[in-house]
């Protein structure tokens, strides 16, 4: 039956670019472990990937629901809002949006930090890969092991040459077989297939607005910053509305705030971080969006004071 998976994989990847069906889904648990100062961080998220002809689009699961949901024509709008409130209450979300082309040898990636939506691009490939002679089986299928660096972590990856798409979850692709199984040396970040299977529909890039195009280095730095402590990051000059929904999650300009309990860690690291030209803060502080809602009483959404 596997072999029959590879054999449809590449039989409609060579006859089907034009229309870009979605052939294929893999569903993966994302874990981030580690510490954040004197905190311990355990978190765990469920993320998939899109596979197309030529591309193919890694992103957060209950987002894709909504998103499916969302398409189905004449859903009745509770439906809707059922998935979008799953979606919402998500306690841990992967923040970023990833498009592999193989057409033009890109990766797009899009991440919101309120109250922006960024996006930069990448040219493909972005890892050197070492093979080894080690397998493993991952999500039934029979892995061979690579490993390589980016972004100043050292990467193990494991791919099933049966499914033969050169994909991955994030950024981790350009081998030989679909990774499904992906660990950095250190333990603090790993993604693991969980489910495999056909997909449904056409294969639809993503159509995100207002982006703010930026260099990869330069988002790095500020995103690293900024998932510290994101209220901390955002210029209150810059906020043209603020909406605060019940169970405390804020959105700002129409752009959600997402924080980590008890911090992140970075999943690469800019130039500056990793040569340690980094410039510290400045001293003098700044007013910041806490500023705005120091001294507010919130007596709920949609309702007056009485």
């Amino acid at each position: 039956m596997k072999h029959l998976i590879a054999t449809a994989i590449i039989m409609a990847a060579g006859s089907a670019y034009a229309s870009s069906p979605a052939l294929y889904e893999c569903i993966y648990r994302y874990d981030m472990k580690g510490s954040s100062g004197e905190k311990e961080i355990n978190e765990t998220s469920d993320c998939i990937l899109i596979i197309g002809g030529e591309e193919s689009k890694f992103y957060d699961y209950p987002t894709f629901r909504l998103d499916s949901v969302s398409a189905i024509p004449g859903v009745a709008d509770e439906v809707v809002k059922q998935f979008h409130t799953e979606q919402m209450k998500s306690a841990s979300y992967f923040d970023q949006e990833i498009n592999s082309s193989l057409k033009d040898n890109t990766l797009t990636v899009f991440c919101n930090m309120a109250p922006e939506r960024y996006k930069y691009r990448q040219e493909l490939p972005l890892i050197t890969w070492e093979e080894t002679d080690e397998t493993a089986t991952v999500c039934g299928y029979t892995c061979r092991k690579a490993t390589g660096e980016y972004g100043g972590r050292k990467w193990q990856a494991w791919y099933a040459e049966e499914i033969a798409v050169p994909f991955g979850p994030w950024k981790i692709g350009g081998l030989p077989g679909l990774v499904l199984k992906a660990t950095d040396e250190t333990g603090n970040h790993s993604f693991e297939a969980i489910a495999f299977r056909h997909g449904k529909g056409e294969f639809e890039p993503s159509k995100i607005p207002n982006q703010i195009s930026i260099a990869h280095d330069k988002f790095i730095g500020l995103k690293n910053e900024y998932d510290k402590a994101p209220m901390k990051h955002i210029d209150p000059n810059s906020i043209s509305g603020i909406t605060v929904f019940k169970g405390g999650d804020i959105e700002v300009n129409g752009v959600r705030i997402r924080m980590h309990s008890n911090g992140s860690i970075p999943l690469e690291y800019s130039k500056a971080e990793l040569n340690g030209t980094k410039k510290e803060p400045s001293k003098s502080r700044k007013k910041t969006v806490n500023d705005v809602f120091e001294g507010m009483e919130v007596v709920g959404v949609g309702s007056a004071p009485k």
